[in-house]
Formats: C-alpha cells, sequence, structure tokens
C-alpha cells in the first residue's frame, strides 16, 4: 500500500479539512517514514536463530509504522492505526529491555517461539482441531537459519516477558530527562532519551486506548467518532494524535533496541550516529507535534515500587509437535490466488447493497459503529492484502472476528427477550467498565481529570447512553468462548480459536509472526510479503467477520428488513464459499 500523500493544504482522501496543527503532525510523521525507508536491511542466513529472528523485527516495525502513515485520513481503516500503533509501542517496550542486556536476553526470543508453538498446539488439542499443515505453520521460511527449535539452545532459552511485565517494568522507572536536540552519542545513549519521548502523562490509559481499538470493539471504534468525519472510517484528531505518538516512538526505539542488541546487522556503508540522530530529531518533532493536539503532557513524577521483569524459565511440558523435524519441513509452494478471487467476489456482492443507519428512526450506536466499522476495517483489508501492505490487513482481519464473536455471542438469543435484555446489559457494561477504567487510569497518572473525560466525549449529535454499571456486574465471556459459540455450524468448531492465535503472532509480532511475513524463494529472502496460509487465513476470517458484522448490524437498524434479510444470506453464502477455498491453503477445519 503506497501512501497517498496529504496535499499542501493537509488534506487527504477521506476529504476532510485538517486543521493546521494536524497538518503538522502528518508532516512530521512522513518525514520519519521516509528518513526510516532509507536504512538497508541485513540478515544473515547462516547465523543463529534468535539472530535472524532479532534483525526481523525491525524491517517489520517500520513496514507497519509505515501502513499507519498510509491509513492517516485515508477515509478508511482509522481504529486499524491504533492497533498498529499498540502493537509498534509493545515492540518498543521489548526491545529496549532486550538491549539492556543482550547477550542473556536476546535468545528469549527462541524461547517465545517453542511456547507460542505449545500454546497453539493446546488450541488444537483442547479445541478438538486439526491442522495438517502445522509444520508449515511453524517454520514457512526454510533454508534462512534453524527455525525447527529442536536446537539445545533453543529447548533451554528463556521465554520473553509479557506485555503487563513489561508496562508495569517501564512505568516504575523514572523518566531519564529529554534533551532538547539529541546531537549524536552513543546507541544506548540514544535509546535512553528515545525511551524519555514516550513515557507522557497517563501512558497507561493512553496504552488502554490504543489496546480499544487494536481488539475492534465499541469502545474502540468511538475513536472513529468525530464531529466531522464518517463513523467508523475517519479518526478524531486527538486520537490520531495519540496514536501517532506512540507509534513514532515505538518504532523508533524499536530500531535503537535491535541495534544495541545486534549489532551485526547494521549496514556497514551507513554512518550509525548520522542516521540514528536524525531519526531521533525527526521523532522529537513528532512527538512535538503530537502533543500539541491530544495535550497529555509531559511525564510527571510516579511513586511506585520498583517493579522486577526478568525472562521466563520455560515452565510447561513442550508437546512433541513444537519440534519440527528436519524432513516434516514443507515447500513453500501453496498459492493463495483463488482465495482472493473468492475474497473479491464477496466483496463485490458486499458493496451491491447499503442501507443509511438513520433511515429507520434514531439508531443506537453501537449498530452504527458495527456496520460502518465493519465496511470500513473490511475495505482496510480489500486494500492492502497485497504483498505491499499486507500486515494490514491481518490486523484488520483480527479485528473483525473479536468483534464478529461479541457481537454474535450478543444477539444469538435475539428471540428471547429477556436473555437479550441480560446480554445486552453484560456487553454494554463491559465497555462502560473500561471506559471508566481508562479515564481514571489518566487521571491518577498526571492528567487533568476534564482532560481525560474530554479524551472520551463524543459530538454533541451523538446521543450517548446511561453510564451506570450494573452492581455485581458480569464480564463478558472469553474470546474463545465466543468465537467457538460462532464457529458452532462448522465440523471443527475449534478452529476460529486457532485461527484467532495465529492471527494474534502478527498482530503481538512474536517470532512466528515475524516469519510469516517474508518469503524465502529461490535463495532470495523477500520481506514484507505474507506467506500464503496466513493471507489465505485474513481473507478467509476477514470475510467470515465482516458478513456476520454487517449482517447483523443492518438487521438491526432495519428493523429486519426483507432487504436486509437476503442481504445477509448472500454475504454468509459467499463468506463460506471463501473459507472453501481458503482451508485448502490454511487447511483449518
Amino acid at each position: 500500500m503506497s501512501g497517498q500523500p496529504h496535499t499542501a493544504d493537509g488534506r487527504r482522501p477521506d476529504g476532510r479539512e485538517a486543521d493546521p496543527a494536524t497538518v503538522r503532525l502528518r508532516a512530521a510523521a512522513r518525514a520519519l517514514r521516509l528518513h526510516l525507508d532509507g536504512l538497508p536491511a541485513v540478515f544473515h542466513f547462516d547465523g543463529a536463530d534468535d539472530q535472524f529472528l532479532a534483525e526481523s523485527v525491525f524491517p517489520f516495525a517500520r513496514w507497519r509504522y509505515a501502513c499507519a502513515d498510509s491509513l492517516l485520513g485515508s477515509g478508511m481503516g482509522g481504529t486499524v492505526v491504533g492497533a498498529l500503533a499498540r502493537s509498534l509501542f509493545d515492540d518498543g517496550l521489548r526491545w529496549q529491555w532486550i538491549a539492556q542486556d543482550p547477550a542473556e536476553r536476546r535468545a528469549a526470543l527462541v524461547g517465545s517461539m517453542l511456547e507460542e508453538r505449545n500454546r497453539i498446539c493446546g488450541y488444537l488439542a483442547d479445541h478438538d482441531a486439526s491442522c495438517p499443515n502445522l509444520a508449515r505453520w511453524f517454520v514457512p521460511l526454510s533454508g534462512v537459519t534453524d527455525l525447527t527449535g529442536a536446537s539445545l539452545a533453543a529447548l533451554s532459552a528463556p521465554s520473553l516477558p509479557d506485555e503487563q511485565e513489561l508496562l508495569d517494568l517501564f512505568l516504575a522507572s523514572p523518566a531519564p530527562p529529554l534533551p532538547p536536540t539529541v546531537v549524536g552519542g552513543s546507541v544506548e545513549d540514544l535509546l535512553d532519551a528515545a525511551r524519555g519521548m514516550l513515557t507522557m502523562s497517563g501512558l497507561r490509559g493512553a496504552v488502554m486506548v490504543l489496546g480499544h481499538a487494536g481488539h475492534g470493539n465499541l469502545l474502540g471504534l468511538q475513536s472513529s467518532v468525530a464531529a466531522d468525519g464518517v463513523p467508523g472510517h475517519d479518526l478524531r484528531a486527538d486520537h490520531e494524535a495519540l496514536f501517532v505518538h506512540v507509534a513514532a516512538v515505538g518504532v523508533t526505539v524499536t530500531l535503537l533496541g535491535v541495534s544495541a542488541a545486534v549489532p551485526e546487522c547494521w549496514p556497514p556503508e551507513v554512518d550509525q550516529a548520522g542516521f540514528l540522530g536524525q531519526a531521533m530529531r525527526l521523532t522529537e518533532a513528532v512527538v512535538a507535534a503530537a502533543g500539541a493536539v491530544h495535550g497529555l503532557g509531559d511525564p510527571k513524577a510516579v511513586s511506585r515500587a520498583p517493579a522486577k521483569v526478568r525472562t521466563r524459565p520455560q515452565q510447561l511440558r513442550l508437546r512433541p509437535e513444537v519440534l519440527v523435524a528436519s524432513g516434516s519441513l514443507l515447500p513453500d509452494i501453496a498459492d493463495a490466488g483463488r482465495v482472493v478471487a473468492a475474497a473479491e467476489e464477496y466483496d463485490a456482492f458486499l458493496s451491491s447493497w447499503h442501507t443509511s443507519p438513520w433511515a429507520h428512526g434514531n439508531p443506537k450506536l453501537a449498530s452504527v459503529l458495527a456496520y460502518a466499522g465493519a465496511h470500513s476495517t473490511f475495505a482496510t483489508v480489500m486494500a492492502t492484502y497485497d504483498q505491499h501492505a499486507a500486515v494490514t490487513a491481518v490486523f484488520g482481519a483480527r479485528m473483525l472476528l473479536e468483534e464478529a464473536a461479541r457481537f454474535t455471542w450478543l444477539t444469538q438469543e435475539h428471540d428471547d427477550e429477556d436473555a437479550f435484555v441480560q446480554r445486552s446489559t453484560r456487553y454494554f457494561d463491559e465497555f462502560r467498565a473500561r471506559k471508566k477504567k481508562t479515564i481514571e487510569l489518566f487521571a491518577g497518572n498526571g492528567v487533568a481529570l476534564a482532560a481525560a473525560k474530554k479524551l472520551f466525549q463524543l459530538p454533541d449529535t451523538v446521543l450517548e447512553g446511561p453510564e451506570t454499571i450494573s452492581k455485581g456486574r458480569k464480564p463478558l465471556p472469553p474470546i474463545d468462548e465466543m468465537l467457538l459459540a460462532m464457529a458452532a455450524p462448522y465440523p471443527e468448531p475449534g478452529w476460529l480459536p486457532v485461527a484467532y492465535s495465529l492471527l494474534s503472532q502478527v498482530t503481538h509480532s512474536t517470532p512466528i509472526g515475524l516469519v510469516h511475513m517474508a518469503r524465502y524463494k529461490d535463495g532470495v529472502l523477500h520481506a514484507q510479503d505474507i506467506s500464503p496460509e496466513m493471507l489465505a487465513l485474513a481473507l478467509d476470517t476477514a470475510c467470515l467477520g465482516s458478513a456476520r458484522l454487517i449482517s447483523l448490524s443492518a438487521l438491526l437498524l432495519t428493523h429486519g428488513s426483507d432487504d436486509a434479510q437476503q442481504y445477509a444470506h448472500g454475504l454468509e453464502e459467499r463468506a463460506l464459499a471463501v473459507h472453501d477455498t481458503a482451508r485448502l491453503v490454511h487447511w483449518l477445519d
């Protein structure tokens, strides 16, 4: 997906008139992107497995940052930017931590690779699902290094801390002073300075806002409810600034952390101090421009007990399938072409009918966002599934699948009025509670309460529902449970929890996700080229998730009109046709 540059007056394809502060922010974000694109990638195919995985990290992070920049003001996929930003933030935390002791901590990449494989095998066993080409899912790149996991070094490697542990450690550490201008210094000095750019007030609350967007839920979709935009499509300015701030610092900290932890991956023809110093200056410009829009301010002192985070030894017994024998490695010969053709047929039908959310009275915001957000996110998938931005399609597919599971659960007992009311109460209570918690986290971390509430304030044209949370509220069921219910008609209902886990490998930047975002053919590594298995799975779940969301929300918006019923049937029918083709590539169900 090539970025569509904004015009001189700051307009993007959505046609909205951006205010001068947002124009400056977008220009600063694009300048950083263009600078990062100038760094050649270096890979050592004959090196250790953890070295190759580490060398893959920055090209993957840079790719996601470029995709997020391209989506700004595009008129679609606004909340996908939040998902991409959250993943870059987590990468930044992970790599600033690894860079503190690379000799000990880099090996945890391999330990985490085995841990994730073990988790996937557990899903297959627990949900009675099968995956005949599991070896391809675990080792899609054969010939670059030993990724079988069978070496003694891999089996004895620890695992990385989880994202919450790294965030706790980060927040418990004092923020280093940020110099006005970074002019040089060692990689470690630059890493400390970059780390300071991330510690804005209310960081934990900000991370939760990004998390809401990344899960495609009702609260996350509210980032797209702007006074002058299309719900589900266009980001509100303060949330765009928050997303860009975190994404820019995340990708820069990742670059610095990888440079410190894997010095052999730096291209010798590029002056490191000069390149990194310029990256820092450009990132500072993004931070300053973003802060002028979101207004979260500088970091405030916090008093917390020091957090202790360390690599975790592997405590679970590894299942035999985790280790891939050399003779089990399968060639990269699958072709997702027929899946793409089926998805395009589904897309054509999806575009053949629509309804105005306001054509049948005043609709509920949840139905409007489910309908418009699914259209927007699916359009993002179809605009990005080729090799130029395929990673964005995976993020969009996971968001669609997750919210479709929640919406399916919500409407599953619509014929039983009492049961439907109970489920509706649980559904909306979940997001009222999340909103309340996020505002409290902002207010408890140096952000004025009024400013925190403003981040969640909807335009005057939106009639907000009650804010009261039921006493003794019941949380929503676990996502696995809702996915199983959604997949009940399939021969192997457990395929959807497994699919969700595999998509999550990309959105969480795990080693498994890294190796599915490149292909190695004829002795050439093609970075930013998705594996056919992951592409087929992304298109399959994106069609399934969007069909379910758009069908259900259209029926709710039109009060069950005949047109909506026929349209819903057509969507489900064509989504199943995509699945029938895709399962011959990804081999789930």
